[in-house]
């Protein structure tokens, strides 16, 4: 399993939607590319799979914009990251691994990954904010 660009910017993304869900703003594309620092065309390919999924709104015209489709709180990371991305399982279906007992070995990462990443968007964002202080980089 590996996270791409598109699953990491999809999380941004949404972040930076959930951020406007209570005051029922709409978002204009460019606004968050500008904010979240990505290609505006990426974007657009981007929101337009996250709609498709049912987590996104879209309304056209000259006032028109995104807004999240549901409440962050029942949003989750594994849900943004299994739209974007397909299966996030580390074992493949067709393979003899998961056979004996150390297949009960590799599901049971698999289904710690799953646990891990079943953190809201609400969830997520204060967990950042809380450890914004810890992450300090020196050179």
């Amino acid at each position: 399993m590996k996270i791409t660009s598109k699953g990491r910017y999809g999380i941004k993304i949404m972040i930076d939607l959930a951020k406007y869900y209570n005051s029922n703003t709409l978002i204009k594309s460019k606004e968050i590319s500008v904010r979240q620092n990505i290609p505006i065309k990426y974007l657009e390919q981007i929101i337009n799979s996250l709609r498709k999924c049912g987590f996104v709104k879209s309304i056209r015209g000259a006032e028109g914009g995104y807004r999240l489709a549901k409440p962050p709180e029942n949003i989750t990371l594994y849900e943004i990251l299994e739209c974007l991305e397909g299966s996030l399982s580390i074992i493949d279906s067709k393979s003899d691994i998961v056979q004996g007992d150390a297949g009960l070995f590799w599901k049971e990462i698999d289904l710690k990954i799953k646990d891990m990443l079943s953190i809201n968007l609400i969830e997520f964002m204060n967990k950042m904010e809380n450890n914004k202080d810890f992450l300090m980089y020196y050179i």
